[in-house]
């Protein structure tokens, strides 16, 4: 069995501080060892109890995370931007997923540096239903018929996992107390917790998550100026000062549309 590890960074344990997972930050290095050492635990988890090969993808930022020369021996990882499935790519080439240091939707309190896929993004509505990166990933890997095993980040992502995926193993690594603090375990119990949780996905099947085609997505921006710029682009209607929609015909399409309109909103606007 092949797995492929969609990784991003705000649900790793300890982390509650842009100073962490930017890499500009001061604390982005100590970041990286941590990131490395707790993917690399899934790997073991995983490769202990039945899978024969692991991709990873990194999925934070450029992509650029992982330390690579202490990446597991057996992993394959992928890594860079862009990539044609960004956050999933490499779900070809597997037979389930994990998601890694996810984190919830934008706007969920207690839920720890709660964003989707951009901090410019007030909220995402896909067929009506708000979304975040959780159910982006889980959507498009779906739609090639993958289906999400695990889910390992703080506890709103948790909660918000399980509300769309069913016989998945959930690992929760921190507990939010609000976007910027939580309660986390030590590393070492972190290691443990995600060992463990990976030999136990291991023996789940998972169900496919699928969204209804064709795809109604609309997308809330935090200022007006940034939908002017979604707006321009073809095929997209305005549909208030902050928000656009498009039609997509499918949930790979959308993704797609999703992050070109985050890429051209977040333009140098000049602080403003």
């Amino acid at each position: 069995m092949k797995i492929l590890i969609s990784s991003d960074a705000e649900g790793v344990s300890w982390t509650t501080h842009g100073s962490q997972v930017l890499p500009e930050g001061r604390d982005y290095q100590a970041f990286r060892e941590i990131y490395t050492m707790e993917i690399n635990a899934l790997v073991e988890g995983a490769l202990k109890n039945g899978a024969d090969e692991v991709f990873i993808a990194d999925s934070h930022d450029s992509g650029r995370n992982i330390i690579y020369s202490r990446l597991h021996k057996k992993a394959r990882l992928i890594t860079g931007t862009p990539r044609p499935l960004s956050m999933v790519q490499g779900v070809d080439l597997a037979d389930s997923l994990f998601l890694f240091g996810y984190h919830s939707m934008a706007g969920t309190i207690n839920g720890v540096l709660n964003h989707t896929y951009s901090t410019n993004v007030h909220m995402l509505r896909i067929n009506g239903r708000k979304m975040g990166e959780i159910g982006l990933s889980a959507a498009v890997s779906g739609k090639l018929g993958k289906p999400v095993i695990l889910v390992a980040g703080d506890s709103a992502a948790v909660k918000e996992a399980g509300e769309i995926l069913e016989d998945c193993e959930f690992v929760t690594l921190k507990e939010g107390i609000t976007r910027y603090s939580s309660i986390t375990y030590s590393l070492e119990e972190s290691m443990e917790i995600l060992g463990k949780g990976a030999q136990n996905a291991m023996k789940r099947r998972g169900k496919v998550f699928q969204v209804k085609e064709p795809v109604d997505m609309e997308i809330e921006f935090i200022n007006t100026g940034m939908a002017d710029y979604a707006s321009i682009i073809p095929g997209f209607e305005r549909i208030d000062g902050y928000t656009v929609r498009v039609i997509a015909k499918d949930i790979i399409d959308a993704y797609r549309y999703f992050r070109v309109a985050i890429t051209i909103a977040s333009g140098d606007h000049g602080g403003y």
